[in-house]
């Protein structure tokens, strides 16, 4: 399903955020949005969520996104495999979890608890519970940082092999280490 965002408007106090802003996501598309700090992006993001309700226009209803955010929001408790078991509430898909984040984390880390793994890994935990999730459209805010450069693209094969065709809009200050990437970029 598209992604339909009309007039769409929204401000923090006197600061205006977006005004009248108009942008289709077309389903299975395959998004960057880059922007300096500051100019909306997050805040795109949270508005397609339902996380935030804009002053002004509409986005389109009924679509199921997943998400990586700039913070991971994982269960720190838990191990890696439990989050992506978090997201589905299927106990048992265990093998299936574990068979999928090999393609992004050493093996010996699959049971550990996430509080005990590096930012690095624990980000890949994110975005791999963000491809596990079932949804129409994976947003994700900055879901390289902390990523050197190898594992940045390692992680960006993963991501685009593993979308399954859904939308995906990310958002970065990475663009120039995308660009070999087939991402439509969009600039707020």
């Amino acid at each position: 399903m598209d992604v339909a965002i009309k007039n769409l408007s929204h401000r923090f106090g006197e600061k205006v955020i977006f005004e009248n802003f108009n942008l289709t996501l077309r389903e299975g598309g395959l998004y960057g949005l880059t922007a300096p700090s500051g100019r909306g992006k997050t805040t795109l993001l949270r508005i397609l969520m339902g996380l935030l309700v804009p002053d002004g226009g509409t986005v389109t209803q009924g679509v199921r996104y997943s998400a990586v955010f700039q913070n991971d929001r994982l269960l720190p408790g838990k191990t890696a495999v439990d989050q992506l078991l978090f997201v589905r509430g299927v106990r048992k898909d265990r093998e299936a979890a574990a068979r999928f984040l090999a393609g992004l984390l050493p093996e010996d880390s699959l049971c550990q608890p996430v509080g005990e793994l590096s930012g690095g890994m624990q980000r890949r935990v994110a975005i791999a519970r963000a491809l596990w999730a079932e949804s129409d459209c994976i947003l994700m805010d900055e879901p390289f940082t902390g990523l050197d450069e190898d594992t940045l693209r390692h992680t960006a094969d993963f991501i685009l092999a593993n979308r399954q065709g859904r939308t995906l809009l990310l958002s970065t200050h990475q663009r120039e280490l995308l660009s070999e990437y087939p991402f439509e970029w969009l600039t707020l």
